[in-house]
């Protein structure tokens, strides 16, 4: 089991490093007095500590993303990505890294399948969690002073039509 995990972990880094996810990085911390929410259709709250959901232009600040009332039945990604069409699933979204540094999304899942139950971050007390985001004003090629991006919540892989989880906090940078 041991040799497995770690052959996992070692193959997902190398995936990383392969495809240029930025392992680390240094940013500037939104403070954490003032934050901006946004509610899902089913209770949930995605808080983040942005003040009036902006952030500067031209740096990368680490934002603190907690959320409370989610489905622990059902895993999530917690992500920084250009907002999707209303009912469309999100596809341009930040870097994933497995070890959890410089990561613009994270995956968290009570019951994540067998090959990643060390990747998987469990949910708290009634479907709580606490993530910190770097974000800056691109993702990939785009361009988020020209087009909407956001923080927002995902069911994750294992289930990715299903739209109950998404939860979206628009972002502007000036």
């Amino acid at each position: 089991m041991q040799k497995l995990l770690t052959k996992i972990i070692l193959g997902s880094l190398t995936f990383g490093a392969a495809f240029g996810v930025t392992m680390f990085a240094e940013g500037t911390q939104a403070n954490a007095a003032e934050s901006s929410s946004a509610k899902g259709r089913f209770g949930q709250t995605l808080t983040a500590n942005i003040a009036d959901r902006t952030l500067p232009k031209d740096e990368t600040t680490d934002v603190i993303v907690r959320g409370k009332g989610y489905n622990v039945k059902t895993g999530i990604y917690v992500t920084f990505c250009v907002v999707p069409p209303k009912g469309k699933k999100p596809e341009h979204c930040g870097s994933y890294n497995p070890t959890g540094i410089n990561t613009q999304a994270h995956w968290i899942s009570s019951n994540p399948p067998f090959y990643a139950q060390i990747l998987a971050t469990k949910f708290g007390k009634g479907g709580t969690f606490k993530v910190t985001l770097p974000i800056g004003s691109t993702i990939g090629d785009y361009d988020c002073t020209k087009v909407k991006c956001g923080i927002l919540t995902r069911a994750d892989h294992t289930n990715p039509d299903h739209r109950k989880a998404d939860v979206i906090i628009p972002i502007t940078f000036k």
